[in-house]
Formats: structure tokens, sequence, C-alpha cells
């Protein structure tokens, strides 16, 4: 049985995987940003980790077959689709912050905000949540510059995640429209629980 689950544009949901269950996310119009972050289930001190992860695969974009690590260097979920192949583990997740002192807007939606109201029944704090993988985000780093580029992902891309470990897990469509990472226009997200 499948539960498809809809991601509004610029929000997020949270998912319960048990150890075994494949996560679906799809790309539903292309070129949106979907920032990903997990916990352990049994114990969420223990969460998804870009940096430990990037240490473990020896490269900083994931694609199909890669294991991705835990704080506790554990490999939790592993990628077994990857339609676009172009994602990120070093940027931020947008917070009020970022659109206050980079960008001179206030109240913006942002995914650190997001994960607060998707998660909010765990009661985590800010601090509490982990570094995300930006999937389908598109970014470059020539002699050690950062350039933003736009999403490569196509209407329907898909990503697939099987979880190793049961897991809480969360995706945002991120609302980051003033840059052009998801062609300064956000789009909705679908998610599928196998």
């Amino acid at each position: 049985m499948t539960t498809r689950i809809h991601v509004p544009a610029g929000t997020a949901r949270a998912v319960t995987l048990r150890e075994g269950q494949t996560l679906r996310i799809i790309n539903v119009e292309g070129r949106q940003v979907a920032d990903f972050i997990a916990y352990n289930a049994d114990d969420m001190r223990e969460a998804l980790s870009t940096m430990h992860t990037a240490v473990s695969i020896g490269r900083l974009f994931p694609t199909t077959g890669d294991r991705l690590r835990s704080n506790r260097r554990r490999p939790i979920v592993e990628i077994m689709r990857d339609d676009t192949g172009r994602h990120d583990m070093i940027i931020a997740m947008c917070d009020p912050w970022r659109y206050e002192y980079d960008f001179n807007v206030k109240g913006h939606r942002s995914c650190s905000d997001n994960y607060l109201e998707a998660l909010a029944t765990f009661q985590l704090e800010r601090h509490q949540l982990p570094h995300p993988i930006n999937f389908f985000q598109n970014m470059s780093y020539p002699d050690g510059r950062v350039q933003f580029g736009e999403s490569l992902a196509q209407p329907g891309d898909t990503l697939e995640l099987r979880a190793l470990i049961n897991l809480v897990a969360a995706v945002s469509a991120c609302p980051m429209d003033l840059n052009p990472i998801s062609g300064f226009r956000i789009h909705d997200l679908a998610l599928e629980v196998l």
C-alpha cells in the first residue's frame, strides 16, 4: 500500500518510516528544491548528518547507491533512485535571518520554520534541527565560491530513499524564491511512503 502526501509550495510535511520502507520525493512541476532531514525514531538525538555523510561517501553531491549517515556515522538512509542527479549537502536551510539579513525581507516562510511546524508534536527547538540535504538543489563551488544554480529537476523527477532504521523524516518544499535555486518560483512536491 502506498500513502501519498501533498506538500504545498513553501511548506513541509513529516513522515515516519519503518526500517525497509521507501520514501519517494516527487518533483511535481520540476525545479523545486526539497530540503530533507531525518531522525532515528527510537532516539532523536541521532539525526542525519551531511558532514558525516560527505566524509563517508567521499563527495559533496550524493546520488544513487549512497548511504546517508547519522551524527553517529551510522548509515540510516540509502538513495535507491535519483532521476535528477544533482543535490547539495553544504548550504544551510533557510531561516528567518537568511531573508532578513541577506534580502532585507521580514516574515518570509523558511525551511527552518517549516520543520518546526511539521515536527511540532516532537516539541523540537530550532537548534535541534539537523543540517538538511537539499535534494534537487544545483550548487557549484568553483575556486571555493558559492554559486546558486537553478534546479535541474524536470516535472515528475523522483528521488527514492530507503530507511535503514526506523525514522522520523521531514521534507520542505523550500520557500526560497529570492535566488535562482527553484527558478525564482516555488512549486509543490509530493511524497509517497511505500
